[in-house]
């Protein structure tokens, strides 16, 4: 039985302050995903959802498509990306890093305009599960074109969370608008990136208009 666990307003109070206590994480019961609206767009449910495709990359080659059960990035070994199981077989993704810039993201080839979303108060909305604690910094960026994007520091929370279990986080696309982003080109709704050994399992990937409350986060 797979098991989401959401944020308390306890957990986010004490996520902003300089000691991270984790308290109050509500048992959400089995896996499962909101209503979507019109206006909402699944990037990765299961597997990727077209035109989005899931790619890797480092110093060698930053876009390596992520094919078959598992793919290393190119001449090196910063950072794979293997299908695991979740709830069904195959249905979510792994990406380990082992040191040195890396990163995996979802992209298409039109950008995307995302403005009249986050004017409706809209979030990337995400389940994920982090196996293996961050060594370095890790930032999640919405990338609107090297060098535009809007990057978001999520190193305290990665090392914050219980090691192991599956939680949704949402985080509102103004934070990505107001860290760098334009909204109204937006190629990749979301890269991970860290130079340090982390490992991070996904799951789910949405823009929702209407995210759950408990799961969102403040800016940082």
């Amino acid at each position: 039985m797979t098991k989401l666990y959401l944020f308390t307003s306890s957990f986010k109070s004490h996520y902003r302050l300089p000691r991270l206590i984790l308290t109050g994480l509500i048992l959400a019961g089995l896996l499962s995903t909101p209503a979507i609206a019109q206006t909402d767009e699944v990037v990765f449910s299961s597997s990727d959802s077209p035109p989005w495709q899931l790619y890797l990359g480092s110093n060698s080659n930053w876009m390596v498509p992520v094919q078959g059960p598992e793919t290393t990035s190119y001449k090196s070994k910063v950072v794979t990306v293997r299908t695991i199981d979740n709830v069904t077989t195959a249905d979510a993704i792994q990406a380990e890093w082992k040191g040195g810039l890396g990163q995996v993201y979802w992209q298409q080839s039109d950008p995307q305009d995302y403005r009249t979303l986050a004017e409706q108060g809209g979030a990337l909305s995400m389940v994920i599960r982090v196996d293996k604690k961050p060594k370095k910094s890790v930032d999640l960026k919405m990338d609107c074109g090297y060098p535009c994007a809007g990057s978001l520091n999520m190193t305290k929370l990665f090392k914050a969370v219980p090691q192991d279990t599956w939680f949704r986080i949402s985080l509102k696309l103004s934070c990505f608008e107001e860290a760098g982003a334009n909204l109204g080109n937006i190629l990749a709704p979301l890269v991970v990136a860290t130079t340090g050994s982390f490992k991070l399992s996904i799951s789910d990937v949405r823009l929702l208009a209407e995210p759950p409350p408990e799961s969102l986060i403040d800016c940082g």
